[in-house]
């Protein structure tokens, strides 16, 4: 997946997934909801201790949902799967320690990829060679390639 798809897809990763599901890929996620809101609340150069409870506050009365109930990086406690982060450092949407974070507090099989200058969602496009590189190298070593 990629941004709101990384998050979903480490989100599901702490769930029970049918074996078909070998691994995660995660390429420019967040690590919470209420850090990557607060962000682009703050780039709005609005205040974010102002303007997320009531983001939170509509999520909840709009949507029926809690914001904070489950994030990607603490669904990372529940999964088993091997998972690999791959980020642009010049993504300035989805700040790339978010990924580096997730990577960090990932205790299974795991690998991340920080592709130099990459935007957000661009990564593959500025790095193709590398960016499959990094793909084959994560299959051979998780075992899916011979």
């Amino acid at each position: 997946g990629v941004s709101m798809g990384a998050a979903t897809v480490v989100m599901a990763g702490g769930e029970k997934l049918p074996p078909q599901v070998k691994c995660i890929m995660a390429d420019c996620g967040y690590s919470s909801q209420k850090d990557i809101i607060c962000k682009v609340i703050c780039d709005m150069h609005l205040p974010a201790k102002l303007f997320y409870p009531l983001v939170k506050l509509g999520a909840r009365l709009y949507g029926g949902f809690n914001l904070e109930e489950v994030t990607p990086i603490s669904a990372l406690s529940r999964c088993s799967l091997p998972v690999i982060f791959i980020h642009g450092t010049g993504d300035h949407f989805v700040p790339h320690y978010m990924s580096e974070e997730m990577h960090q507090s990932y205790h299974g099989k795991k690998s991340l990829v920080l592709i130099e200058g990459a935007a957000h969602g661009l990564a593959f496009p500025q790095d193709k060679e590398g960016y499959l590189q990094a793909l084959r190298d994560f299959e051979t070593d998780c075992g899916f390639l011979n």
